[in-house]
């Protein structure tokens, strides 16, 4: 029996690379998409019987999603995951990185989207996972571009889960806080590893668990984490701000400190 197939990006590490590590283990074949080469490859040699296609792709930019879009065969699972986090002040990025960052995380998941969702429906259902971030509902200081990308594509996954209902194509937007992976690090924000209480922090594979429950109940969003459950009706207050900056450490001179260094 042909197995179901699905399409995972940023599947080389963090979250996709657990989603990919889920899904195999639930007997789907796999399409794997991630930017660096030589962790895709590793990535993909740990389940290697269920990986159809592993490309390397950077889907910042355009050219790269048409690349992807003309190999992709029909899908049963998309899991949109790929992303980086990005610091910097207003003003202090060029139009080529914010450009390349908002592709990324927001165009480039609806330009996707819009051209798969009509043939999955087509073919009478599929799943669709939108991997996005708490940063979508509570403002994020010095990452003003990241922040609002993530929200623009949580607002896109809720408006066509709701337009999608009775297609047999459900839409369900992940919008996970602090999780163990290496994007903080790359990002050059090590001490938040420091300066984040253990208990604000989640693993991968927890992520992946509670998404592809709600994503199986045809959910429309989940914040995984009890912790950030509770507190997502208090993220946008001053006090809740005020703490996550003092945490986080992103003050002025941090941030112009990160900078000297990339």
């Amino acid at each position: 029996m042909k197995k179901p197939l699905a399409l995972v990006t940023g599947a080389s590490s963090g979250i996709g690379k657990a989603y990919a590590q889920h899904l195999a283990a639930s007997g789907y074949a796999l399409y794997l998409v991630g930017q660096d080469h030589k962790r895709l490859e590793a990535a993909a040699a740990q389940f290697p019987q269920h990986v159809t296609q592993a490309l390397a792709l950077d889907l910042s930019q355009p050219a790269s999603l048409e690349k992807l879009q003309k190999e992709l065969p029909p899908l049963d699972v998309i899991v949109a995951n790929a992303g980086i986090t990005k610091v910097t002040r207003v003003g202090e990025s060029s139009e080529e990185e914010r450009r390349r960052l908002f592709y990324l995380l927001c165009g480039g998941v609806i330009d996707l989207l819009e051209q798969q969702i009509p043939i999955m429906r087509q073919r009478g259902g599929g799943r669709v996972v939108i991997i996005s971030s708490i940063a979508a509902i509570t403002p994020m200081s010095k990452s003003s571009i990241y922040a609002a990308a993530k929200a623009g594509v949580a607002s896109y996954g809720a408006s066509i889960a709701d337009e999608l209902k009775s297609s047999g194509v459900s839409v369900t937007t992940s919008l996970p806080g602090y999780v163990r992976t290496n994007a903080h690090a790359r990002a050059g924000l090590q001490h938040l590893h420091k300066n984040i209480p253990s208990w604000m922090w989640m693993d991968s594979e927890q992520v992946v668990r509670e998404t592809e429950a709600a994503s199986l109940r045809a959910r429309k969003q989940i914040v995984p984490g009890l912790v950030y459950r509770l507190a997502r009706p208090f993220l946008a207050s001053l006090l809740a701000q005020r703490v996550w900056q003092s945490l986080s450490g992103r003050s002025a001179r941090k941030i112009g400190q990160l900078r000297s260094q990339q």
